[in-house]
């Protein structure tokens, strides 16, 4: 395959893992397998572009309607559009957290199916952050600014990912824990290049800022369980998304 045919490829795989919208079904990965190192690298591009289509519908509502109003309306279409997956792990890691549990002990609370209240109280502080901070955007820029969130916010998973341990067996992030090179890093943060084009000056802070925080989600994980998980990743990339979105409503 060549590189754009395998880069289009990855950014599909990515897609169809990030959000719910649906593409071709020949689109869909053929195995698990797909979702890889490789794969996570070009999360900047699938959450960029999964960020501004998420938020055209509330943009258009907030012609007619409330801003605020919108901007939780826009949250909500997000959640169920694809941010529950990310949100999922982060409430995982809030229960975690609130468990006082650590090593094997901490990472059997993460995988209890059940939702605890300490992730309730996470989703819902997390939802009203990123409301609060959408509505304080002016809705003009409500798409670029969700493309900058979705985009350069993920790049926190990656961060987290070059940073994580995965010394488990079998998990969803088995592969790209363990694969995530510095090299990974690299492409990831030149994938999220074209969006400084969106922010010429936020852009920049934002993506250290990010990895910053995603690099140091990771350490903790690292050294309070004893590895990275899928569900540190996903919390990772909702940290990441507050934080770009807070310096996008700056």
């Amino acid at each position: 395959m060549s590189f754009l045919g395998t880069f289009g490829r990855r950014v599909a795989v990515m897609w169809t893992f990030i959000t719910r919208i649906p593409l071709p079904a020949e689109l869909y990965p053929r195995d698990a397998s797909e979702l890889s190192a490789g794969t996570l690298v070009v999360i900047p591009i699938a959450g960029g572009l999964f960020g501004a289509v998420a938020a055209l519908p509330a943009w258009i509502l907030s012609l007619a309607l409330p801003h605020t109003a919108c901007a939780w309306i826009a949250c909500g279409i997000y959640v169920a559009l694809g941010w529950g997956l990310h949100i999922d792990g982060w409430s995982d890691v809030c229960d975690a957290v609130g468990s006082g549990k650590r090593g094997p002990e901490m990472r059997a609370v993460m995988k209890d199916p059940h939702t605890g209240s300490y992730g309730v109280a996470g989703v819902v502080t997390a939802i009203s952050i990123r409301a609060s901070l959408l509505s304080s955007i002016d809705p003009g820029i409500w798409m670029p600014s969700c493309a900058l969130a979705g985009g350069i916010g993920r790049l926190a998973c990656a961060a987290a990912a070059y940073t994580g341990r995965y010394p488990w067996d079998f998990g969803i992030a088995h592969d790209i824990v363990r694969n995530f090179d510095g090299r990974c890093l690299l492409l990831s943060l030149l994938a999220a290049c074209p969006l400084l084009a969106l922010a010429p000056l936020h852009a920049p802070l934002g993506m250290a800022v990010v990895c910053l925080a995603g690099g140091t989600l990771a350490f903790w994980s690292n050294g309070i369980m004893g590895g990275t998980n899928g569900d540190v990743l996903g919390a990772a990339a909702v940290l990441g998304e507050l934080l770009m979105l807070s310096i996008c409503a700056v």
